[in-house]
């Protein structure tokens, strides 16, 4: 069955009209071509969709139900086209894949309630190497990674930095701090990417290469790492930002050494050959928000 889309507009004037007359003028047609349209419409639905025999044309059960079609067939007309004057309404969900330290802590914020409240986003929290593969896919939009992967042909470009710590819980029996010594003989949380997070901690506080560390724990998310620092289960070197709520209520402290604070930067991951309108202003506000 093929139905031409005049037919269906032509019915609809009709219906909404009450007569062939007023349609036709309305449609600015003649009743003998308003007549013809609705002829070829019932032959090619194989039923009739007026009642007939009366002086004004109403729908019959088939005829109400074509009416609501066509009704909704407007209405989705007429979004289409907003969308197509105004492109930004139109525009897909931004999809976002970060690694999670950044991305929960300092990224999602931004668009959650911060000044990216209006960009729609699709956000995953994957590993870096996970994250380069999404972009490369085209499975994201954008990318945020703490480290730089040489790739010949996305771009990886800082657009800030994080302060990473050592963290403890407060009600911790074992007196941590930051000496060599001590760090030895404290027993750790590991998770996903921590070899890097931990390996850039002690660089850049301690002098050192990261020593051979005890394991007690190991968790895909930081999350857990937290929950189980905070029960005074072992210690975690962290970014400072997932930290935040656990040291206001107490629960977490961090330790530093002011003279030597640890500071790692922040990538975003793009691909040249595509793009999408929300990216450039997502940079330009992580840039502002995400301070080296």
């Amino acid at each position: 069955m093929n139905v031409e889309m005049r037919y269906l507009h032509t019915f609809r004037a009709v219906c909404e009209a009450g007569s062939l007359r007023a349609a036709a003028g309305a449609l600015h047609r003649t009743e003998q071509a308003v007549s013809y349209q609705l002829r070829k419409l019932e032959e090619a639905l194989g039923m009739p969709v007026f009642h007939r025999g009366s002086g004004r044309l109403t729908p019959n059960a088939a005829g109400e139900r074509l009416l609501a079609f066509c009704r909704d067939m407007g209405r989705d007309w007429e979004k289409l086209h907003e969308q197509l004057r105004d492109p930004a309404s139109a525009e897909s969900p931004l999809r976002v894949s970060a690694v999670s330290g950044f991305g929960r802590y300092q990224l999602l914020p931004l668009f959650r309630d911060g000044p990216l409240a209006d960009i729609s986003i699709r956000m995953r929290y994957p590993t870096a190497e996970d994250v380069v593969c999404h972009v490369e896919s085209g499975a994201a939009d954008i990318g945020f990674v703490h480290r730089m992967n040489a790739h010949d042909r996305l771009i990886h470009t800082p657009v800030g930095a994080e302060e990473i710590v050592l963290i403890a819980s407060t009600n911790s029996q074992a007196k941590l701090s930051c000496d060599v010594d001590s760090l030895q003989h404290a027993h750790y949380v590991t998770y996903d990417e921590s070899d890097y997070v931990f390996a850039t901690w002690f660089t850049q506080v301690m002098g050192t290469p990261m020593p051979r560390l005890s394991a007690v724990a190991h968790f895909e998310e930081l999350e857990e790492v937290l929950d189980w620092v905070a029960a005074g289960r072992g210690v975690s070197i962290v970014p400072a930002a997932c930290m935040a709520d656990h040291e206001t209520q107490g629960a977490l402290m961090a330790l530093r050494k002011p003279e030597a604070p640890c500071r790692n930067t922040i990538y975003a991951v793009l691909d040249p050959a595509r793009s999408h309108p929300a990216v450039e202003r997502t940079l330009q506000t992580v840039r502002q928000h995400a301070s080296f």
